[in-house]
């Protein structure tokens, strides 16, 4: 870490934790707004879906509820997408950036496009199951970040 950036961070206790690993509360937070994100996003498409069925057949416009196996499925899908984009582009999410983390590889690189889909697909399968052994790890890793050797670091950096 270069000394420019610790003299960015004004908070003592942000400048102390940077680069150092997330913990579970912090983890949590990020991942209730991501989920927030792809909710809105499916509401958004859905909406956008029965727009155009409503323009096409010029009957009364109503929204119809999804069966549920189809919203499972659609969020699921939108969920391992949204996450891939973050974390294969620069690790983050919105709830990431907006916690200030940053999920990296072990050694502090970045994941990469394939390392991050993998990531995702594990998250958006197994969660929180996979979160929750980061509370009785040491190094505050979730079953994911062990077996993808991936870990989720306070970065309040915006280079990158």
């Amino acid at each position: 870490m270069t000394e420019p950036l610790r003299s960015t961070i004004r908070n003592d206790q942000a400048r102390a934790l940077q680069r150092s690993r997330a913990g579970f509360v912090s983890r949590v937070l990020a991942d209730t707004i991501d989920w927030v994100v792809v909710v809105a996003i499916f509401s958004s498409l859905h909406f956008a879906v029965e727009l155009a069925r409503w323009i096409i057949t010029s009957g009364t416009f109503s929204i119809q509820p999804p069966k549920f196996a189809v919203l499972l499925g659609l969020e699921w899908l939108i969920l391992v997408i949204y996450l891939t984009i973050g974390w294969g582009g620069n690790g983050r999410t919105i709830g990431k950036s907006f916690a200030g983390l940053r999920v990296v590889r072990s050694d502090g690189s970045d994941l990469g496009a394939r390392r991050g889909f993998f990531r995702a697909l594990v998250c958006a399968t197994f969660w929180p199951w996979v979160l929750l052994w980061s509370l009785v790890s040491r190094s505050n890793s979730g079953l994911h970040d062990i077996l993808l050797r991936t870990a989720v670091i306070y970065d309040w950096s915006s280079d990158s």
